[in-house]
């Protein structure tokens, strides 16, 4: 049976390793052993495992830690084991007949290294040892004597190897293990004088010299002496030589040649010019510390960081005289496991021309190449790193070396680096790199498909060289036809392929690092976020949404999706959500695809959408008063999402989320998804999609529903969606595409018997007929919405028919509709609600201004935008039809400057909601303004503009601005 005790103690046979548990029993073990063959009183051992602490009964209690210990030594070797413990007279002895320890095979080795007279010899020795002696065991007065013996003989073995090393003739090796090891010895005249003397041998005797110098100081200061008589003679011998070198011609000596491992610079690296003065500047502005500076470049696998790396350090490499080290760390190449940070510190030693010796740990290993590269300038590209870790064990301590590693992760706990993140090429670099590989003048023949081209490569370098090369190797292909075959994102990446090179291998390689069996579970629990990202293709993911996905809590999924941007298959675009590269999400989709995440992806949707649906209903209630219209929309329960603070959480949110909205509709239209959890989010969505006037989505959800109730039957979902289809169309000025779509929802909600929700259609009826000038008709339906809603008691819709009826006799009567607006106003201020209020001031400032009343109009107008400020988010309809009543009272008074602003204004918020029907009519309004200002040609472009717009609509004065056009035609 063996016994380790030069590292943590352990217990060996054959190729099984013990270690104990209990310190007390290890401190037993160890007290034996340093005693072994010698017996070791009761007492001695009681005092050496309790002290001061003794136990009632330390003969007892001895006789107990004894009797563990020899069970443990017969689990290892059976009887035999436990019998190499004995009881002696008075105490217990370790028989030294069947018991052997690593010291004593290291005292062997020593021997017989002493006699062989080599540094390998040496280091076959030192390879004994894994650690401080007997590591983990409380120290005693014995222990100590003996690990102080043990250390000693191992210093004196480092000093035995380094002179073996010297009468070899490698003293460059000499200096860096001596340099290394004085560190821990600061006190040993021998390693001293062996480093003087190497470095005497390499003939840097200045250095030695320097080296003798601090050798005074530090015996002076710690023992009050000087060297001894050697290092004095030693010291005499280098001042010799160094007036014989003053005496000498002084021709500089030939260095030995210096390590030039850089790879070729790439000869086509477009697009990066900036990257690479950035790698400089850091380099630089990093260089007057005391560490040396470090560049990580990072990025996900084909953008090119090698590439830039070498370019880089191409041609920043005369600042490193001493040597450019490329050193390859296989952090995520295919079917390799990353390197050893020792292995890459004796790769570098080797390149040094130092033989590397045997190092204990990364942290000694390190130390010597710190020592190796002290006194040198040195670069070295440390290329694919799969950790910090890794990395830092080469990360040399002079400000004269530097280091630049790629990653793709960010590596962000190495202390000090700088940061170089890589991202896709501009459009502009792209079409540079199609034209240089495949061919001058191949963008220049198609334009258009090579600037689709571009697109669909994502600006990925990989892939744009892929595709490239492809194309000078077909004569026959043009840009069109390898776009048209990269446009299927099914296909997409199976193009992406020439030779060995693949943009699908290199993301591969990413995605099974973080799947495979033996990663941690956050790596496991990221491997299966990517899979959710090719499940439910949205533009943008948030934490929610990912949890939802994955079945799994949002810390989860949020340190899930964090691992994802650490290793470039994500981009965190702003706090809370991330999207990937359109081919990594081609990649998502193919994994998704996979056998095992196709039967949890029906389940991952549902729940995902679950959870929009109740977050779109908690919009919709902070969006929308309690009444029925409320209770309508959201007629489901939210549990399943936080509450909504307010109205401006509500729309900031789905603003956020419109673009995800927007992909789950088109998505349903295309393949259908769960329609119960669809058909409450279309609806819930409406108070949103109105107040921020996006009409263009209101109408695509919409369509989209109607289709989804026709197909499921569902009377109540299709009634709403033709409902909302027919404010859609009222928002952009199509009153008869709105009348008829409101009509058709009124006999549907007839048969459902929902009162209030048919006294609201028949309201839009009224509306929508005096829109388009059927006034007889509109009347009837109106008063009787007016009779109704008095008779039950209903103010907000007394409210809204008074303003119907009172935007119906503007034509005919001005005062009664005017009165008629004012008591629509009343009951606003009454009953405390902005939105009736600002309704109503918009409408009375409408028909001052029929009464040319411009001055009056515009106090109503403010009131109307203040109304709009103080409720922090107001409906875009009434906000646009307010701003375009300030607009034509402003010109009416012919205070065209700001007019013209606010006109402006209008446009440009129309124009980022797409609503082109106000976009239109403030067209109009501004050629107005243009031609009373003396501009006809500018005023005929938005004239033109305006009727482009608005020509299909039903707006009123389509006549005069058709007029206008003609009689301006340039």
């Amino acid at each position: 049976m063996d016994f380790g005790v030069l590292g943590p103690l352990e217990i060996r046979l054959g190729e099984r390793t013990v270690r104990l548990g209990a310190a007390k029993d290890r401190a037993l073990l160890a007290e034996l052993l340093v005693h072994a063959g010698e017996m070791v009183s009761t007492d001695h051992l009681a005092d050496r495992l309790w002290g001061t602490s003794q136990r009632a009964d330390p003969i007892n209690a001895v006789q107990v830690r004894v009797s563990r210990l020899r069970r443990q030594l017969r689990s290892v070797a059976g009887p035999a084991g436990a019998a190499l413990v004995q009881t002696r007279p008075g105490g217990y002895e370790l028989t030294v007949t069947h018991a052997r320890t690593d010291a004593a095979a290291y005292e062997a080795a020593l021997e017989s290294a002493a006699e062989a007279g080599t540094s390998e010899a040496y280091d076959r020795a030192e390879a004994l040892w894994r650690g401080e002696p007997f590591a983990g065991v409380p120290m005693t007065v014995c222990l100590a004597a003996e690990f102080a013996r043990l250390e000693e003989l191992r210093a004196g073995a480092a000093e035995a190897r380094a002179s073996a090393a010297l009468a070899a003739g490698r003293p460059a090796e000499v200096v860096a293990t001596i340099t290394a090891f004085l560190e821990r010895h600061p006190l040993r005249e021998r390693s001293h004088e062996l480093l003087i003397t190497a470095l005497r041998d390499l003939g840097r005797t200045p250095e030695a010299l320097a080296a003798y110098g601090r050798l005074q100081a530090i015996l002076a200061d710690e023992l009050g002496t000087g060297p001894s008589g050697a290092l004095r003679a030693l010291h005499l011998e280098l001042l010799r030589a160094e007036e014989e070198d003053e005496a000498t011609s002084g021709l500089p000596t030939p260095s030995p040649p210096c390590p030039a491992q850089l790879p070729p610079a790439p000869t086509l690296l477009l697009g990066r010019a900036l990257e690479v003065a950035e790698i400089g500047e850091k380099l630089e502005a990093n260089a007057f510390a005391s560490a040396s500076p470090v560049v990580v470049i990072s990025g996900m696998g084909g953008v090119g960081k090698t590439a830039l790396a070498v370019s880089a350090a191409h041609r920043w490499a005369p600042r490193y005289p001493d040597g450019q080290l490329f050193l390859r760390l296989h952090g995520s190449t295919s079917g390799l496991d990353p390197q050893d940070p020792m292995e890459l510190v004796d790769a570098v030693v080797r390149s040094l021309g130092v033989t590397p010796p045997v190092h204990r740990d990364a942290d000694e290993a390190g130390a010597f190449l710190r020592s190796l590269l002290a006194q040198r300038r040195v670069l070295l590209v440390l290329d694919d790193a799969r950790s910090a870790a890794q990395v830092r064990t080469l990360l040399p301590n002079n400000s004269g070396c530097a280091v630049i590693v790629t990653s793709r992760m960010r590596l962000a706990a190495i202390d000090d680096a700088s940061h170089v993140a890589l991202g896709p090429l501009t459009r502009h670099a792209c079409l540079a790199v199609l034209d240089a590989v495949a061919g001058a003048g191949t963008v220049a023949a198609e334009p258009a498909a090579s600037a689709r081209l571009a697109e669909l490569c994502g600006g990925l370098p990989l892939a744009l060289r892929i595709t490239a090369a492809r194309l000078a190797g077909r004569p026959s292909w043009s840009v069109s036809s390898i776009a048209e075959r990269l446009a299927s994102a099914n296909q997409r990446l199976d193009e992406l392929e020439l030779d060995d090179l693949s943009v699908r291998a290199t993301l591969a390689v990413t995605y099974r690092g973080l799947a495979r069996s033996g990663g941690s579970l956050r790596e496991r629990a990221a491997a299966r976020a990517f899979c959710c990202l090719g499940m439910l293709d949205l533009p943008q993911f948030s934490v929610p949404v990912m949890a939802r996905l994955m079945d799994a809590t949002e810390r989860e999924a949020r340190m899930a999706l964090d691992l994802l941007v650490d290793v470039a298959l994500l981009h965190e675009v702003s706090l809370g959500y991330y999207t990937p590269h359109d081919l990594v999400r081609d990649y998502a989709r193919e994994i998704a695809r996979g056998q095992n995440a196709l039967t949890q992806a029906g389940g991952a949707i549902e729940r995902a959408l679950e959870w929009y649906a109740a977050m779109v209903g908690r919009s919709a209630m902070a969006l929308l008063a309690e009444g029925p219209e409320r209770r309508r929309r959201v007629p489901y329960s939210c549990d399943d999402a936080p509450t909504v603070a307010d109205e401006r959480e509500a729309l900031a949110w789905c603003d956020e989320e419109l673009i995800n909205l927007m992909a789950i509709a088109n998505h349903h239209a295309q393949a259908p998804l769960d329609h119960i959890h669809f058909l409450r989010l279309v609806p819930a969505l409406f108070p949103y999609l109105q107040r921020r006037g996006r009409t263009l989505e209101l109408q695509r959800f919409n369509d989209i529903a109607l289709a989804v109730a026709r197909s499921t039957h569902n009377g109540t979902a299709e009634a709403q969606a033709l409902s909302d289809l027919a404010a859609s169309h009222f928002m952009c000025g199509r009153f008869e595409g709105a009348l008829s779509c409101n009509e058709e929802a009124a006999q549907l909600i007839r048969r459902l018997g929902d009162t209030a929700w048919e006294r609201k259609a028949l309201g839009n009826t009224g509306m929508l007929l005096q829109l388009l000038g059927r006034n007889t008709e509109a009347v009837a339906v109106l008063e009787r919405i007016l009779t109704l809603a008095r008779e039950e008691g209903d103010a907000r819709d007394e409210a809204i028919c008074l303003s119907h009826l009172g935007n119906l006799h503007e034509s005919d009567n001005t005062h009664l509709a005017m009165e008629l607006h004012r008591r629509s106003l009343d009951i606003g201020i009454w009953h405390d609600d902005p939105v009736l209020q600002q309704a109503a001031h918009c409408n009375v400032g409408y028909a001052h201004l029929s009464l040319n009343q411009p001055e009056a109009a515009l106090l109503h107008f403010d009131a109307g935008m203040r109304l709009l400020g103080s409720a922090g988010n107001g409906d875009w309809h009434m906000e646009s039809q307010t701003r375009l009543g300030l607009v034509r009272g402003l010109h009416r008074l012919d205070r065209n400057g700001p007019a013209e602003q606010r006109c402006k204004e209008l446009m440009d918020l129309a124009r980022n909601r797409g609503d082109t029907y106000t976009e239109g009519l403030a067209h109009w309004e501004y050629g107005n303004i243009l031609a009373a200002s003396q501009r006809p040609s500018e005023a005929f472009t938005h004239w033109k503009q305006a009727w482009d717009a608005l020509g299909r609509t039903e707006v009123k004065g389509l006549e005069d601005l058709e007029a206008l056009i003609a009689g301006n035609q340039l």
